[in-house]
C-alpha cells in the first residue's frame, strides 16, 4: 500500500473513531489515571491533521514553481490532499444523512 493510501486509512479512522460512540468509554475503563480522549478532542486532531496534508501540498506547488522539489513529490502531495479532501466529504455527507434521519423521526 502506498503511504498516502496509509495516511489517508489513518485520517479516516481517527474521524470514524471521532464520530462512533465508543463502548469502553460508556463502562469506565481504568485509564492508569489518562485523560480519556473525547469525541471533540478527536474530530480537533483530525482537522489539524487534514489542514496539515493541504498546508503540505501547498508548499510543495510553492516549492516546484520555484524549482526546489520535483514532480514526483508535488504529485505525492497533491495526490495525499485528494485523499484527505475526498475523506472530508465523504464524513460530511455522512453527517448530513444522519441529521436528515433524526428530523425524519417521529417525537
Amino acid at each position: 500500500m502506498e503511504a498516502s493510501s496509509l495516511g489517508a486509512l489513518k485520517n479516516y479512522a481517527s474521524a470514524r473513531q471521532a464520530l462512533t460512540p465508543d463502548s469502553k468509554q460508556a463502562s469506565g475503563p481504568d485509564l492508569g489515571g489518562a485523560k480519556p480522549s473525547s469525541a471533540t478532542d478527536n474530530l480537533a486532531d483530525a482537522a489539524k491533521q487534514f489542514a496539515d496534508v493541504f498546508e503540505h501540498a501547498e508548499t510543495s506547488a510553492e516549492a516546484m514553481t520555484t524549482g526546489n522539489a520535483d514532480a514526483h513529490s508535488v504529485v505525492e502531495a497533491l495526490a495525499r490532499a485528494e485523499v484527505a479532501l475526498e475523506t472530508a466529504v465523504t464524513i460530511r455527507n455522512r453527517v448530513v444523512e444522519a441529521y436528515q434521519e433524526l428530523l425524519r423521526m417521529p417525537v
